[in-house]
C-alpha cells in the first residue's frame, strides 16, 4: 500500500483547517443583532383649524443647546449606582435639541391665541426669539419607583428693537414615573419622557400667553 506524500498529507490538514475555519466565521456572521429602535417624544395633537383670527406677533424658535451629557440620541439611562448609561438599542428619532425644538415650535403655533412660531432660520421678521436650554432628559432608575426627568430653561427674547429684551424666563422641571417596565423598559421610559415633554409645554403655553396679554395690555 503506497502512503500519501508529506505534501498530500499538508494540502488535507490545510483544508479541513478551512473548512473548519469557514464553519466558524459563518456561524458568527448569522448570529443576529438587535435592531436599533426608534421613537418620537413629541405629544400628539389635531391639526388646526382651517381659520384663524390673525395673530400679531411672530416667535423664532430656536434649537435647544443641550447638556453635554444629554445631547445624544440614545436613551440616557441613571443606573442604581449613580451611573449614566446610554443605550445602544433604542435612541430618539433625531437629536435631542433639534427634535424638541420642532415640537415646541409646532405645539405652540398651534395653541397660541397670540403669536405664530416658526423654525425658520434667521431673526428677520421675528418680533421675539424663544431660545431653550436643555439641562436634563432621562430615565432615573435611581430613584424608587423609575421615574423620567426633563429640565428645560427657556427664555423669550423681543427682538423688535435694537436692544434686546427679555420678556421670559423660566426654568420647567418635571418628573413623571417609569411604569410596566418589565424587562424591556425602553418604550416604558419613551412614554414617560413624551408625558413629561406634554407637561412642559401646556405650561410654557400658559406663561406665554399670560406674557403676551401683558404686552398687549401695554399697548393699549
Amino acid at each position: 500500500m503506497t502512503r500519501p506524500s508529506p505534501f498530500k498529507i499538508t494540502l488535507k490538514i490545510l483544508a479541513v483547517t478551512f473548512l473548519a475555519l469557514g464553519a466558524f466565521m459563518g456561524c458568527g456572521l448569522a448570529k443576529p443583532y438587535p435592531a436599533i429602535s426608534t421613537f418620537d417624544v413629541s405629544p400628539v395633537e389635531s391639526a388646526p383649524p382651517l381659520s384663524r383670527p390673525v395673530r400679531p406677533y411672530v416667535v423664532m424658535v430656536t434649537p435647544l443647546n443641550v447638556a453635554a451629557a444629554y445631547d445624544t440620541r440614545k436613551l440616557i439611562y441613571k443606573s442604581q449606582k449613580g451611573q449614566l448609561l446610554e443605550d445602544f438599542y433604542n435612541e430618539l428619532i433625531a437629536p435631542p435639541g433639534r427634535l424638541l425644538a420642532d415640537s415646541l415650535a409646532t405645539y405652540l403655533d398651534l395653541k397660541s391665541p397670540n403669536a405664530q412660531f416658526t423654525r425658520a432660520h434667521g431673526q428677520k421678521g421675528a418680533d421675539f426669539v424663544l431660545e431653550g436650554y436643555l439641562a436634563e432628559f432621562l430615565g432615573d432608575f435611581s430613584l424608587t419607583p423609575p421615574a423620567a426627568r426633563m429640565t428645560l430653561a427657556v427664555t423669550l427674547n423681543d427682538v423688535r428693537r435694537e436692544r434686546v429684551k427679555i420678556v421670559l424666563a423660566k426654568t420647567y422641571q418635571v418628573r413623571v414615573p417609569v411604569t410596566g417596565q418589565g424587562d424591556k423598559p425602553a418604550p416604558s421610559l419613551i412614554a414617560a419622557l413624551t408625558q413629561a415633554f406634554a407637561q412642559v409645554l401646556t405650561e410654557m403655553e400658559s406663561d406665554l400667553t399670560e406674557s403676551f396679554n401683558e404686552l398687549q395690555k401695554a399697548r393699549k
